[in-house]
């Protein structure tokens, strides 16, 4: 909640969502409450760690956030969200490489997953750069993966 101020203006940009089956926040308010849903950092079950980070540029600025859901199993959800203006600045790549990093060290984390459209070239090839392959077929429809999503995977050694 204390970012919702900060992360506004970055998430109301319509066009990140093509991607997405989400919509802008309408207000700070808004993006408050959705923020303050996952500020327990668990799942309502205790079960899943719901973690979030906020990433910054060099001059402090907030640009976006990734996050990640670790699942009891070990399966871990990441995903990543970057206003367009800081694209193409390795600020991503940074952002989502120390994330796996500390998944890794502080949560034993070694199977990483991201779901995206598979239209989403940009997001695509930051997964590949970050070491993620596609996930078979069989892997993809266990994890109910949509005909026009791709399943790409990485396993931490």
């Amino acid at each position: 909640m204390a970012h919702a101020e900060e992360l506004f203006p970055v998430l109301s940009e319509e066009m990140l969502y093509e991607f997405l089956d989400e919509e802008p926040p309408t207000s700070v308010e808004a993006l408050r409450q959705k923020l303050a849903r996952s500020e327990s950092r668990k799942s309502p079950d205790g079960s899943e760690h719901w973690l979030n980070w906020v990433v910054r540029n060099d001059l402090r600025q907030v640009v976006g956030y990734v996050q990640a859901t670790v699942f009891p199993h070990g399966d871990t959800n990441v995903a990543y969200f970057i206003g367009s203006a800081h694209w193409g600045r390795g600020l991503a790549y940074r952002a989502v490489d120390e994330m796996l990093r500390i998944l890794a060290v502080e949560f034993g984390v070694n199977a990483f997953l991201i779901r995206t459209e598979r239209a989403n070239g940009r997001s695509i090839r930051l997964a590949e750069r970050l070491g993620f392959s596609p996930a078979t077929p069989e892997r993809s429809a266990q994890k109910g993966i949509a005909p026009n999503e791709l399943l790409m995977q990485k396993a931490m050694p």
